[in-house]
């Protein structure tokens, strides 16, 4: 049975819904997607949340059963110095806690971290952006470590492949064109694909990274409903950054060293 069958539907489709919602704006500002917003970044991690449960009845069980929670925007260390503000954490929880009614993982602070998520995302200026985001996950693993040894920790990164992108941060009408755009989000893919991994095992290394590549444009004068790659350059299913596969691992992962 698919998983469309099942009811279940993965982060990589629910987030091109979240980013056709509202299709009839009036500027790019108005779009779902603002670069300086964490919104998208928060509808990831909630989808990601729901992905491992669906692919771990242990996870979902111990969801249920108030045995693991998840929090938002979680401060580790410092953030002014050797911290990080982490978008996703999942672990045990401080005290008793209230499961939820209808199923999914109860919002509360985790005694512990037992997995971290940074939920990162390259829509526009991609050359400048690609070492950026590279920077960031490994710097995000390197912290999460230092603090939480035995932490699972991973990245989302969320592609965009249109050739052009109204971004709201730039003057008005000063539209971004993206020439060779596909080969670009092949280096990109391989780019993560070829960071340093755990391999399952305790180390300073990122654990798993996903990639979802979306065709995603803001023009007003060309809207179109936004789609999910999944033709190369886009990861492939069965390599290690495809976004299903790396949630598989992840669960896998994550029953293996806490459940």
């Amino acid at each position: 049975m698919s998983d469309s069958q099942n009811g279940h539907r993965f982060g990589d489709e629910r987030i091109v819904d979240w980013l056709n919602q509202s299709r009839e704006w009036k500027y790019p500002k108005d779009a779902p997607y603002h670069p300086r917003s964490d919104k998208h970044g928060a509808a990831q991690c909630q989808y990601f949340v729901e992905d491992l449960m669906y692919e771990s009845d242990a996870i979902e069980e111990a969801a249920q059963a108030g045995e693991i929670v998840f929090a938002e925007d979680y401060d580790v260390g410092d953030p002014r110095g050797l911290g990080w503000n982490v978008d996703l954490v999942i672990g045990p929880p401080s005290g008793d806690v209230q499961a939820p009614l209808e199923g999914g993982m109860t919002k509360d602070t985790p005694s512990e971290v037992w997995l971290a998520a940074d939920a990162k995302s390259i829509i526009t200026e991609h050359q400048k952006a690609r070492r950026n985001r590279q920077r960031d996950i490994n710097s995000f693993a390197d912290i999460m470590h230092t603090h939480h040894e035995q932490a699972l920790t991973c990245g989302i990164l969320l592609l965009n492949i249109a050739d052009q992108f109204d971004s709201p941060t730039r003057d008005p009408d000063d539209i971004t064109d993206h020439p060779h755009i596909e080969r670009i989000i092949e280096e990109i893919v391989d780019l993560f694909d070829s960071i340093d991994r755990a391999e399952g095992e305790m180390s300073a290394n990122l654990d798993g990274a996903g990639v979802i590549v979306v065709d995603h444009t803001n023009l007003v004068d060309d809207i179109g409903e936004t789609e999910l790659v999944t033709d190369p350059p886009a990861p492939q299913k069965g390599d290690r950054v495809h976004y299903r596969t790396f949630v598989s691992q992840m669960a896998d992962w994550f029953d293996d060293r806490f459940l």
